[in-house]
């Protein structure tokens, strides 16, 4: 039942020109492996951004937008979910209306009917369903649920594009163990950290990528790397696993097409 309504989101965002068939087909192929929901793994795979796939799931559905960036906390609607079940299906309780009779639950894929039926069940109220992104979701989850900010947060789809930042600037924040902000924005990060760099560890470690060279042309053993490292390593390897799985998924997808025969693709990877 649950391919359906993959599907019905695809279909959604091919039918608003977001993504297209070999698109979809990949971030299928990514989402079978991987798990999740399919709206997720295309803003991770880079295809299309949250906000995009908000809008298009909205004309495609007839369904209202919410920015959640600045609801004001239900204490009576958070009742009617469990933080628990909220959090296993990206869904958040935003409101009660009618004297409690009916619940307005924002989701990221209003396809998912099961979930609004259970949703219906455990909560004895009638539900409305409104729109948004599974970024904002888990923020509003994280405030209103657990009474925290996520560590750090930036200007993303929870928070109206409509309204300027007061600063004019991308907002960042970073918070230490105590919950005192240490970094307010990008421009208080150094230059090389604000442009994605990671910072080098102590002693002038190289970079994951680095490390993994290193590996794989048989220097330093992974014996000699420090947990930091290991960790980095290990991040680009999933990211490559990743990476290869998609690859597989276009050319599978190229062959059975006939865009590209065999021969081409021998040829190509001998060049």
């Amino acid at each position: 039942m649950a391919a359906p309504q993959r599907n019905r989101i695809g279909e959604l965002l091919i039918k608003a020109r977001v993504i297209d068939d070999l698109q979809l087909r990949s971030a299928l192929a990514q989402h079978d492996q991987w798990g999740g929901r399919l709206s997720r793994v295309i803003v991770d795979m880079g295809i299309a951004n949250e906000e995009t796939i908000i809008n298009a799931i909205c004309q495609g559905t007839g369904m209202q937008r919410m920015h959640l960036g600045h609801v004001t906390r239900d204490p009576g609607a958070l009742a009617k979910v469990d933080v628990t079940f909220a959090e296993q299906k990206g869904i958040f309780p935003v409101s009660l209306k009618d004297n409690g009779k009916t619940l307005v639950l924002a989701m990221s894929d209003p396809t998912d009917l099961n979930t609004v039926d259970q949703v219906v069940a455990k909560s004895r109220a009638r539900v409305t369903v409104v729109i948004a992104g599974d970024k904002e979701i888990e923020h509003a989850i994280l405030r209103h649920y657990r009474g925290q900010e996520p560590t750090v947060s930036t200007r993303f789809a929870d928070e109206d594009p409509s309204v300027p930042s007061s600063s004019g600037e991308d907002e960042f924040k970073v918070v230490d163990m105590s919950g005192k902000t240490v970094v307010k924005r990008i421009a208080d990060v150094a230059p090389s950290q604000a442009a994605g760099a990671a910072p080098a560890a102590s002693g002038g470690s190289a970079s994951a990528a680095d490390i993994l060279d290193e590996i794989l042309s048989g220097g330093a053993p992974s014996a000699s790397l420090t947990p930091e490292e290991m960790q980095r390593l290990q991040a680009v390897q999933q990211n490559q696993e990743k990476s290869s799985k998609i690859l597989r998924a276009l050319l599978e997808l190229l062959l059975e097409k006939g865009a590209l025969s065999q021969k081409e693709l021998a040829s190509r990877m001998r060049s």
